[in-house]
């Protein structure tokens, strides 16, 4: 937690007016609305046409997080990672996986303000250090096809909460990422309910009361829960089509 506050006390200079949050949002939602097509990102067609995605990283580099309402901070933080990650893979594309970018995760190639951050730091340390909502998981994208599906709209303050209720129930339905057989009552969750099963439910039984909240059809509790090997291939739309 200390760590956590340090950072979000030097994290620089405000996103300052309304227009200039604006301008962040709007740059965020034309890359969305264009480059990313059945949760996949046409990462050929950006490298073409960086200007947006260079301009958004400059906006993130004006934030100051400490100044911004929660509602602003949960909005702002899932973009700006999202873009960065897209940055992060276009500045090195063509890539077969994240994983295969040295330091994708963990080098400080980012600046929020005057601070270098990994992404890493902002997700576990910033997002995570200030919310545990499991449903922000739905919204982040680590660059492979096994993360969820990523939307191809633009996260708002005015209403975060309810795209992060939209986001998980379309993941959680999505047959690619939650794998029902309902006639052997099994179910193949993501990796992603593994490795953080303090957000989603420490044990199966509360896993599936998680899944429950969001599928259009629930499944009972008797149901067999196992999880599938993660796919760290780039969720690239060209590659994936």
């Amino acid at each position: 937690m200390k760590l956590f506050i340090s950072i979000l006390l030097f994290l620089g200079t405000s996103l300052g007016t309304y227009a200039q949050q604006e301008t962040f949002y709007t740059y965020v939602n034309h890359i969305m609305g264009n480059y990313v097509q059945h949760g996949k990102v046409n990462y050929a067609a950006l490298k073409q046409q960086p200007d947006q995605l260079n301009a958004v990283v400059q906006e993130i580099k004006q934030v100051h997080l400490n100044e911004l309402d929660d509602d602003e901070f949960v909005a702002f933080v899932i973009n700006a990672y999202n873009m960065l990650v897209i940055y992060h893979v276009v500045n090195h594309y063509p890539a077969e996986s994240p994983l295969k970018i040295k330091g994708f995760f963990t080098a400080k190639d980012f600046m929020i303000g005057d601070v270098n951050i990994s992404l890493d730091d902002l997700e576990k340390k910033i997002l995570f250090g200030k919310s545990k909502d499991s449903r922000l998981h739905f919204a982040l994208s680590c660059a492979a096809m096994g993360c969820p599906p990523l939307s191809n709209t633009v996260y708002r303050p005015a209403t975060i909460w309810e795209q992060l209720d939209t986001q998980a129930k379309k993941s959680i339905n999505d047959p690619e990422f939650i794998k029902i057989d309902r006639t052997h009552k099994k179910v193949q969750l993501s990796q992603l309910f593994e490795w953080y099963g303090l957000h989603f439910g420490s044990s199966k039984k509360q896993q599936i009361a998680y899944l429950n909240k969001y599928l259009a059809t629930p499944i009972d509790e008797s149901y067999k829960v196992s999880y599938y090997t993660y796919n760290w291939q780039l969720n690239d739309w060209k590659l994936n089509q």
